[in-house]
């Protein structure tokens, strides 16, 4: 390896930090654009693949990358690296930031329904074997594709559409989000914190200047071309977001201006070596364009779930930054312009082609074995708790408010986090529920006060007739067992002419008395109106009824009344024959039974 000058090892590791801080970038907008109850799964997923990313490019991944070249297709040393040559060191953390960057990019389309254990595998798996071997192709100088012509400076395709469509194989095979195509409409998930969103890509576009300026490997003065070049492209990525969400969604769309900004920074990584200021901020411009069609089609031509939109921002974006060189960049030594788009057209292809088909392959056999997806119960209460156990008290708080707010159980108190914001929030709300529980207690004391008064008689202390026709509500008398006994009391007219119809009053009050007093408990007393009661008594047996009808008559013409002495009444029965008989035709034939007693003379018990 070619000793590098201080200087440009200083510019090589500083450049690294710098491509470092991508993996926070990626962490905040990845948090920031999946639901609450995944974020701390989504921000662990950048955590691990930095972690094992950095393991196995160390065990594998250089020396397949950027060991002695066998064939243009594979490396076959510098495994394991020892340290002791002092410039390798400083390519290796160069190059291993990009290799966790490759990674980190196929967490985004698989967010909130892959295991976390599969996860670290696919991350084993890109960062010692895909990445490295394409990156082989791509960028060790004996690579077939090196060899062709291919360039691809900084990495739209190596780094960045290679990520992407290990992702896009990723969100086919795991198949959509619960919930996200129903009833041929596709349901929005509104992210957790746009906040982080935007933060996130202030990280990426800060960290980008490593990513970009320091794949020259040293510090010359091309590193402001490139900087003002990653610059202009990421600013007129941004302005085409801002342009199209103004198009299609009349306000400015946060997701797609922020990844807009993205979009144009991958667009302009393969070619900012080479292109000049104009070139670069028309790369990045059609970058959001090209992103934003493809996620359509994506969407709702293939119905491929993809959280984070990374095939279109990664994927095509990048492929069209890498098509960008062949169009406009300098041409090499002994090749025309068709031949240079056809190169650059092969490099894209192939790495569709490798890197889809091994991901397909990899998700593939995750899946027969049932270790990529999570349950679908555990997708519903999320990945927080179901991958890590993991929680936060404020959303604890909010759902079991929600919970409250949807069943309307308000018997039981939520948790008060003491000491805590949230705590007090939860504290008010009991407060609140305890209120509600007096006024729910209060209110069904005073339902219970209006329905008693509106189906009591209030003379009689007795049913009146909504009250029996309300519990007669669609039942069948022949199932339910029961018959009619209809009571009118005899000469009931005179008595009111005669005395008053304060004396009739006090006389319908005493024999509403006499009668509940013989009933039994299953048996109906109401007063149906004047001086005739209904009693529906529990059994279809006729000489049963008629002795409970007997009884009540001859009480009824022994007792003796306040106001005028005696009285006598009369009784009409009637028991359902068959199951098709109604109850208002039971009555109907207890009232004729009635009128049969009066006409015999009254005081007498008729049946029909």
């Amino acid at each position: 390896m070619e000793t590098m000058e201080s200087t440009n090892l200083l510019w090589v590791v500083i450049s690294a930090f710098l491509v470092f801080q991508m993996q926070l970038g990626f962490a905040l907008i990845e948090t920031g654009m999946v639901r609450v109850k995944n974020t701390i799964n989504v921000a662990m997923k950048n955590l691990i693949d930095t972690v094992f990313g950095l393991m196995f490019f160390w065990l594998i991944g250089y020396g397949l990358m950027f060991g002695s070249d066998f064939s243009g297709l594979i490396g076959t040393d510098r495994f394991m690296i020892d340290g002791s040559n002092l410039n390798e060191n400083g390519l290796f953390f160069f190059q291993a930031m990009f290799a966790t960057t490759a990674a980190t990019i196929i967490s985004g389309a698989v967010a909130e329904r892959i295991k976390f254990n599969a996860y670290i595998i696919v991350t084993i798996v890109v960062t010692a074997f895909i990445y490295p071997l394409f990156g082989h192709w791509a960028w060790s100088e004996n690579g077939w594709l090196k060899e062709l012509g291919f360039r691809d400076f900084a990495g739209s395709t190596v780094v960045h559409s290679v990520g992407a469509w290990i992702g896009l194989a990723g969100a086919i095979v795991l198949g959509p989000r619960l919930g996200k195509f129903k009833h041929a409409q596709i349901k929005y998930f509104a992210p957790s914190n746009h906040n982080f969103i935007v933060f996130g890509v202030f990280v990426l576009f800060f960290a980008w200047f490593g990513f970009n300026a320091g794949s020259l490997l040293r510090f010359d003065p091309r590193v402001t071309s490139i900087l003002l070049n990653t610059t202009l492209g990421a600013a007129f990525g941004g302005f085409g977001g801002w342009f199209i969400s103004l198009i299609y969604k009349e306000k400015v769309s946060v997701e797609i201006f922020a990844f807009g900004v993205i979009a144009g920074l991958v667009g302009v990584t393969a070619g900012c070596d080479q292109f000049d200021a104009k070139t670069s901020a028309f790369v990045g411009f059609v970058s959001v364009f090209v992103m934003h069609f493809f996620d359509l089609i994506l969407l709702k031509k293939f119905k491929v779930d993809d959280p984070l939109s990374v095939v279109g921002v990664h994927g095509f974006a990048g492929a069209w930054g890498t098509l960008a060189v062949g169009i406009f960049a300098t041409l090499p030594k002994d090749m025309s312009r068709l031949e240079f788009v056809t190169v650059q057209l092969i490099g894209i292809a192939s790495a569709f082609g490798f890197a889809f088909a091994l991901g397909l392959m990899l998700f593939g056999i995750l899946a027969k074995y049932n270790f990529l997806r999570v349950q679908k119960r555990h997708e519903v209460i999320g990945l927080n708790v179901s991958e890590h156990n993991a929680k936060l008290p404020w959303v604890d708080t909010i759902e079991s408010i929600i919970k409250i707010m949807k069943t309307g159980d308000i018997k039981h108190k939520i948790h008060e986090e003491r000491g805590t914001e949230i705590g007090l929030v939860a504290k008010f709300f009991n407060y609140l529920l305890e209120i509600m529980r007096q006024k729910q207690i209060d209110l069904q004391n005073s339902n219970i006060q209006l329905r008693s008064k509106a189906e009591i008689d209030p003379l009689t202390q007795t049913f009146n007739r909504r009250a029996l026709l309300e519990r007669l509500k669609n039942k069948n008398l022949f199932h339910a067992n029961y018959s009619v006994i209809m009571i009118d009391i005899d000469n009931f007219k005179h008595v009111n002419d005669t005395h008053g119809h304060g004396v009739g009053d006090m006389v319908l009050k005493e024999l509403a008395q006499i009668v509940k007093t013989l009933i039994r408990d299953k048996d109906v007393f109401a007063r149906w109106g004047g001086e005739e009661f209904v009693i529906l008594a529990n059994t279809k047996e006729i000489v049963e009824v008629e002795k409970i009808a007997e009884k009540v008559r001859q009480k009824v013409e022994s007792a003796s009344f306040s106001t005028v002495g005696t009285i006598t009444a009369s009784f009409g029965i009637s028991n359902p024959k068959n199951p098709t008989e109604s109850f208002e035709t039971i009555l109907e034939h207890a009232d004729k039974a009635l009128y049969q007693a009066k006409k015999s003379g009254k005081n007498r018990v008729h049946s029909w």
